[in-house]
């Protein structure tokens, strides 16, 4: 006779917490609201182990925000070795419907504890990998605001530096977002500052406003670098000098100052950011999707925030459809529409939709997908969706075993699945020889990738084109 189980469900907010302790089949020993406290949350894990004692069970928790509200909870439940299970906000949601329409937190707690009492051996374990997808998942929403506020202040400082210094300061350096040319509009904000100098005397304070990267030039040749880039600055806004200065330009200066201490500052943080995830934090969680073209260090450290435990999926449908690349279909009255996924990760979606379109650009294997879907009618943006989806995939196989993307296991497992399911198909036929081929880089052929679209696609529930 298999051991009852003390389901005990967490539903973690701010202030305070809602706990519920449910035994088989919907008994429950133990509601109350616990304070977000160290000493409270340790309070009761001792009187749950007491109850779970008096009724021979077994003490199983269960936590459905365990990467933010819920870390203490984490932290005090590892720290004694409790089994944690996360919980799906789905499933969650549906056993809330079973109890009515009341919302409060013990019963979102109730909830919670009667799924994990259903399915305990099913729902994985919050581990201390699961702190870290948290703190990835922080740090890229982190770059991903800084990048928002970034976009923001340079549309501003090209705003008021139009009024100022006029599309002259466009010819002064290439991209304004540099750090050198914030340093120089944060020293010059008007072109009337620049007056009683020359042209020496400005590229000595180009050298240092650059801080000695001014690109791939020996220290000979920079002071001729630098002349002719400080004469260049000085003629383009020689008729802008002219102007007196005014009250409302010395308070643009004082705005184009402060616009570009603010993005000096985006930038800096940024750096650091990045630096310390490249260094420290993606190293730990032993992935490599960093070896896949296109993806760099944000959008690595997005997916595996917005993923967490992989092992959450049941299977690379599941994930597919939890971050957007599989359609939803919609069918009624025998006739069958699929449409684009709406409830689905929308930063995990987004992810997946830029690493298609670096692997059109970069790989030659997706290139050639992406082409044999053009030729099979399908327009560029359904095309690149079906890309989207061949990229989940090889997300979800690299994620579980933790191995560096190999393109020639890619193209094995291809015509694997083209001898499994559609044999014969398309215009070559898959022998031993052309598996083989098939097997090594750079050997695929188009018909047999035609073949493996139009499978691959059924198994996917995207719809067929129109002859």
């Amino acid at each position: 006779m298999p051991q009852r189980l003390l389901a005990v469900g967490i539903d973690p907010a701010k202030h305070v917490h809602g706990v519920v302790a449910v035994l088989y089949p919907d008994r429950i020993v133990l509601e109350e609201q616990v304070p977000h406290d160290l000493q409270a949350m340790e309070a009761l894990d001792a009187r749950l182990e007491q109850l779970a004692v008096r009724h021979r069970a077994v003490l199983v928790y269960g936590i459905e925000d365990h990467r933010q509200y819920g870390q203490s909870w984490m932290r005090v439940l590892q720290a004694k070795g409790r089994q944690v299970r996360v919980v799906n906000p789905l499933w969650t949601r549906r056993q809330k419907d079973f109890y009515g329409q009341d919302k409060t937190d013990l019963v979102d707690a109730r909830a919670i504890a009667a799924v994990v009492l259903r399915k305990a051996d099913e729902l994985p374990d919050a581990t201390e990998a699961s702190i870290d997808a948290a703190t990835l998942r922080e740090a890229a929403r982190m770059l991903e605001d800084l990048a928002h506020q970034r976009t923001r202040a340079l549309n501003r400082l090209h705003q008021l530096l139009t009024t100022t210094y006029l599309p002259s300061y466009e010819q002064c350096f290439g991209k304004l977002g540099r750090p050198w040319a914030l340093r120089f509009f944060h020293r010059f904000p008007l072109p009337q500052d620049l007056n009683d100098l020359s042209v020496a005397q400005l590229a000595h304070i180009l050298l240092e406003l650059s801080e000695g990267r001014i690109g791939p030039h020996r220290r000979e040749q920079r002071r001729a670098v630098l002349e002719q880039r400080a004469r260049a600055i000085l003629e383009a806004t020689e008729p802008v000098r002219r102007l007196p200065k005014t009250p409302a330009l010395l308070l643009r200066a004082e705005l184009i100052r402060q616009l570009c201490e603010e993005l000096l500052t985006s930038h800096e943080r940024t750096l650091r950011l990045k630096r310390l995830l490249e260094n420290d934090l993606l190293p730990r969680t032993g992935q490599h999707l960093q070896t896949l073209r296109g993806v760099d260090t944000v959008l690595a450290a997005t997916i595996l925030g917005e993923t967490g435990d992989i092992r959450r999926f049941r299977s690379r449908h599941a994930f597919a459809k939890y971050n957007g690349t599989a359609p939803a279909s919609h069918s009624s009255g025998g006739k069958e529409r699929h449409t684009a996924r709406r409830n689905c990760n929308h930063r995990l979606k987004r992810a997946m939709w830029l690493m298609a379109f670096a692997a059109v650009r970069h790989d030659p294997l997706a290139r050639a997908y992406y082409e044999c879907c053009r030729q099979r009618g399908l327009r560029p943006v359904e095309a690149i969706k079906r890309v989207a989806r061949r990229m989940s995939d090889i997300v979800y196989a690299m994620l579980q075993e933790g191995k560096p993307y190999d393109p020639a296991r890619v193209q094995a497992s291809i015509a694997a699945r083209l001898q499994k399911q559609a044999p014969g198909t398309g215009g070559t036929s898959l022998n031993g020889r052309n598996f083989h081929s098939l097997g090594r880089p750079g050997t695929v052929t188009v018909p047999n990738l035609r073949s493996y679209a139009q499978v691959s696609d059924q198994a996917r529930g995207f719809p067929q084109p129109g002859p």
